[in-house]
């Protein structure tokens, strides 16, 4: 039964000098104001798991625990206190508390006592992706600055690794560019005592060749070889603020609050201070009877003792986990029943009802009977992430306060297990360095959860695959299907049969020589479009194996691309259709289709009888590779049965009709009129949308015909053909579902294509793709909230090309993935750079194409871009079009989900156009709303309009979604939107897109931010 209030924790780490501080701090306050503890180790990344949300009463965020979303999730979805330590919120505007040491002054007073020691070429060492440290760096860059200190490129080292061996990496590297600084202020104490070791081991003085200044001020910084001089960040009082307002927030409801807690400057050896230069450990051999000896003695005999300690302690957790051989709690509970009152074990087991994951719980090891209490326990309350842990055991004692700490780690498929374990405040006070020691050790379980997880994983893939290996040659032995791979990259090619081959320079490396030379101009055509176009390749040639008798077959194939489309395997196979087509359909096929060689021999004899003029029409099916990966193949064949069937009804006699493999179709249409042909093509569309509803399925399906004319456009068939097939790719261009004749501008526009293309592909191998960006802005405030960043081509001339003049092109070459990918990289990329010079992350808008959505590559893409970068998800959005999500709705709804994730927020573009809107806000996870900038621009001048903005706006509100109006031009539109409620607007009364050197005058500078936010906080507490 819970009888106080308890506080969760969610801290990246339990180890290490700063959290091993941290935790201890909390705990200490936790008793002092007798309230129950949580502490949950999130691992630092990705962390969006409710655990303990029916247990907790607030929740305390240590530093960078959990991403911006979930934070925002705590207070507004869980309806939970929040307060953060070392994290700031400010720009989430959420009511909560945030306790922070004062970096930016405490880093300053470095620098300054770094510059009285006469230094000029002061360095900065730190992460710019944590919060603490960046204030620390723009403290750094005040002090230079006031100091006229001149900071170059070569004195700012920034790495996410702070640690001792960060330490040493970047020691390396100051060493390797001759010291290109004579001090630093670096962000953590471990980092200079790395540093420290490394430079000693090389040869070099602490602080005559270079002076050094650290945080924390651990036991490590007072007892390192050379003395640190370090900054003391009085975590004590950090933390009994951050619990203090916390408890009062759980009792009473309060708005944001900042507390900033000043630093401590602590001089030793390392900077230079001359009452540094006689250590701690001297004044022990010097002063023994003095009573700051003694004092300074029994600390360092302390130290030495916990270090031994410690050092057991390792030792045996390296015998248990280590070695993989902790499977139960029981095997450490000698370790661990001192110190612990109870251990748990619970593990996911697929989903309930409501589509949470169920969990159940393995084990329950009470530390004093030494037995597996499980059967004691209720599991039904516990079969819930937000129920667990399993705290407030019958073993505590009703006089003191409880301590849980929990360590999520996750199995294979996402599911989540949970490691558990419960102490209480008198357990521990007695043994409390013991206690904490262990307590740092918990971070190696949970890594080694983790490690025996991916262990068992990749045993199964392992297993799946030597199984999928075995079944796939049984599966090549037993079939009549001749398959290959070509790799292009690797100049080689893999058959399934034994057959004569060699590889030769040719466009498919040699497979030609098996096709017949009639054949092989029309092989090469379909590799041309699967290869520009991204269409399907699946075809029907004439094939010989090994000098024998040529046989028809159908090849299939499908490619894989490199980062800028480039083709690098073909994988495919070639089926032998001969048996048949000797099975009634040799020269013609029951349904009335005739095949292309037969069709071939038709048009010539139409041609040599030059009684008529004819049209021929190539006709295929708008997306079809969708509609395949959508409904499966079968759907696809049964579409293809359907589509034949309606064509050869509408065919007259004397009219012949052919599918040239997959989803095209050709067709002769004999006229006397021109007129008739127009009629014709929408007869064809007409019928077959019939025909497709009246098979009940939710396909929006469509057709594009080009059509080329006899005599007029040619008198050979190949002519006419070649000139349908421009007029089909130009109806593909202009937006698919219609029909076109041919036209001698297109071949112009071919031309300008293939030219476009091979740009394109220079632009990604070349980086001659450049962003702008346009900002985003409250519109109230007119303070900035983000930015929306547009791709622009910068030609080999300097000719800057907008996306519309290329992007279709992009999207019908199959270029667009890459290009998408290129965008995105480059955002976050600049994103981070602007953090680095000291500007607050904003929100980053980046369009999203429906071709990359369809992308199997995309998300793997996208993390391993966020992974790259640094950049933090939550400052990231997603514009998607809304026609994209309804055209592909089925792909999209699933993509959508796994972006939202990671973090990333999703916006619809263009919100309005569509008669499907309220349909999309129903079903997909979206955050914002971009109204069409039709309607802005339309709401001033037509009261409808307006009506129709206030709609959406209001809608957008109850559906809790913000919104986002595009091309506000004036004072006006920005009026009434404002009236209206709408969040935040863009357009070209605010900006026209502009470049990154540009956009900086609108991005918030933190420095200033933080300075007025801490003069006004000075300010309140003086009255």
């Amino acid at each position: 039964m819970q009888r106080q209030r308890t506080i969760g924790v969610l801290t990246p780490f339990l180890g290490g000098n700063y959290y091993t501080d941290v935790i201890e701090g909390i705990q200490v306050a936790a008793r002092k104001l007798d309230v129950n503890l949580i502490v949950i180790r999130t691992g630092g990344k990705y962390f969006d798991v409710p655990i303990g949300m029916e247990r907790v009463d607030g929740w305390l965020v240590v530093n960078f625990a959990v991403e911006d979303h979930f934070l925002k999730q705590l207070e507004e979805v869980y309806k939970k206190p929040v307060v953060t330590v070392a994290k700031d919120i400010r720009k989430l505007n959420m009511n909560s508390g945030m306790v922070v040491v004062n970096n930016k002054q405490a880093a300053k007073e470095a620098i300054f006592h770094l510059h009285k020691h006469g230094h000029t070429k002061i360095g900065y060492l730190g992460s710019m992706n944590m919060d603490d440290m960046k204030y620390r760096y723009e403290g750094y860059l005040s002090a230079m600055n006031e100091l006229g200190l001149e900071v170059r490129s070569n004195y700012i080292f920034d790495s996410d690794n702070m640690s001792v061996i960060g330490g040493k990496q970047m020691a390396e590297k100051i060493i390797k560019e001759k010291f290109p600084i004579t001090a630093a202020l670096v962000s953590t104490g471990m980092c200079v005592f790395g540093m420290i070791d490394r430079l000693l081991e090389k040869g070099y003085r602490v602080p005559e060749d270079i002076a050094l200044i650290g945080f924390d001020n651990s036991t490590t910084a007072r007892y390192s070889e050379v003395p640190i001089t370090s900054i003391q960040q009085n975590l004590d009082l950090v933390l009994m603020r951050a619990v203090e307002n916390l408890v009062n927030r759980i009792d009473q409801p309060q708005p944001f609050k900042l507390d900033v807690i000043d630093c401590t400057l602590i001089t030793r050896k390392s900077c230079g201070c001359d009452d540094g230069d006689v250590s701690e450990v001297k004044e022990i051999k010097e002063n023994k009877n003095s009573k700051e000896s003694t004092t300074v003695q029994f600390e360092y005999v302390n130290h030495i003792n916990a270090l031994r300690n410690e050092n057991n302690v390792n030792y045996e957790f390296n015998r248990y986990i280590l070695s993989y051989q902790f499977k139960r709690i029981r095997d450490i509970a000698d370790l661990l029943e001192n110190y612990f009152n109870w251990g748990s074990i619970t593990g996911q087991q697929g989903y309930n009802t409501q589509g949470q994951p169920h969990l159940v719980m393995k084990e329950y090891f009470n530390f004093t009977t030494r037995k597996n209490e499980l059967k004691h326990i209720n599991l039904k309350e516990y079969d819930t992430l937000p129920a667990n842990p399993p705290i407030f055991s019958s073993q505590q004692l009703k006089s003191d306060n409880e301590v849980v700490y929990v360590l999520p780690y996750r199995l294979t498929q996402n599911n989540w297990s949970l490691l558990s374990f419960g102490t209480s405040h008198s357990k521990t006070e007695q043994r409390f360095s013991e206690y904490m020691r262990i307590v740092h050790l918990f971070d190696i379980v949970a890594n080694t959860f983790d490690r025996l997880a991916l262990l068992d994983e990749s045993a199964t893939l392992r297993k799946q695959h030597q199984e999928l290996s075995e079944r796939q040659d049984v599966i090549t032995r037993l079939s009549d299907d001749i398959l290959f791979e070509v790799n292009f990259d690797k100049k080689k090619v893999w058959l399934n049969r034994n057959l004569s081959f060699q590889v030769k320079p040719t466009t498919l490396l040699g497979l030609e020589e098996f096709v017949h030379p009639d054949d092989v101009s029309h092989l090469k055509k379909h590799f041309y479009e699967h290869f520009r176009d991204n269409k399907p390749f699946y075809t029907e040639l004439r094939i010989q194996i090994n000098n024998g008798q040529y046989y028809y077959a159908i090849i299939s194939a499908e490619s894989t691309r490199d980062h800028i489309g480039n083709i690098q395997k073909l994988i495919g196979s070639i089926r032998d259709i001969s048996k048949l087509r000797n099975n009634n359909d040799i020269e013609e096929l029951s349904n009335g289709l005739v095949n292309r060689r037969r069709f071939y021999e038709e048009i010539k004899q139409v041609i040599h009888d030059g009684s008529r003029e004819f049209a021929l029409c190539v006709l295929d099916i708008d997306n079809f590779k969708l509609i395949n990966d959508l409904y499966g193949h079968h759907v696809g064949d049964d579409i293809i049965e359907t589509l034949s069937d309606v064509l050869t009804r509408c065919i007259r006699p004397g009219d012949h009709i052919a599918r040239f493999g997959g989803d095209e179709f050709v067709i002769l249409f004999q006229y006397e009129h021109v007129d008739e042909i127009d009629v014709f093509a929408a007869e064809i569309s007409e019928s077959i949308t019939e025909r497709i509803v009246g098979m009940n399925r939710d396909i929006n399906l469509s057709v594009s015909v080009g059509i080329s004319l006899y005599p007029s456009d040619g008198q050979e068939y190949d002519d006419l053909l070649k000139k349908a097939d421009i007029a089909l790719y130009q109806v593909k261009h202009n937006g698919k579902n219609n029909f076109m004749r041919y036209e001698p501008y297109m071949i112009n526009f071919q031309q300008d294509k293939r030219k476009m293309e091979k740009i394109l592909r220079e632009a990604l191998a070349n980086d001659q793709f450049m962003l702008v960006y346009q900002p985003q802005v409250y519109a109230r405030s007119k303070r900035i909230y983000g930015i929306e960043v547009l791709l622009r081509l910068r030609t080999e001339s300097g000719v800057i090309l907008s996306p519309d003049k290329f992007i279709p092109i992009a999207e019908s070459v199959g270029l667009i993935v890459p290009i998408g990918a290129w965008v995105i990289r480059a955002a976050c990329v600049q994103g981070m750079e602007w953090i680095r010079q000291g500007y607050d992350p904003i929100k980053i808008s980046i369009n999203i194409s429906g071709l990359q959505l369809k992308s199997i590559q995309f998300l793997s893409s996208v993390r391993a871009i966020l992974e790259e970068t640094g950049m933090n998800p939550a400052h990231l959005t997603f514009e998607i079009t809304e026609t994209t999500i309804i055209d592909q709705s089925h792909i999209v709804l699933n993509v959508i989900k796994e972006i939202r994730k990671i973090g990333i927020s999703v916006a619809i573009d263009d919100f309005g156009i569509s008669y499907s809107s309220l349909s999309v806000l129903k079903n997909f996870p979206i955050e914002i709303l971009k109204i069409d900038k039709s309607f802005v621009r339309e709401m001033v001048t037509d009261d409808k309009g307006y009506k129709i903005v206030n709609a959406i706006i209001n809608i957008a509100k109850s559906l809790d979604l913000r919104i986002v109006a595009e091309g506000v031009e004036d004072s006006t539109q920005l009026e009434l939107l404002d009236e209206l409620g709408c969040h935040y607007i863009q357009g070209y009364y605010i900006s026209r897109p502009i470049s990154k050197e540009e956009i900086v005058h609108f991005l918030p500078n933190k420095s200033v931010l933080l300075n007025m936010l801490y003069n006004q906080e000075q300010k309140d507490g003086a009255s």
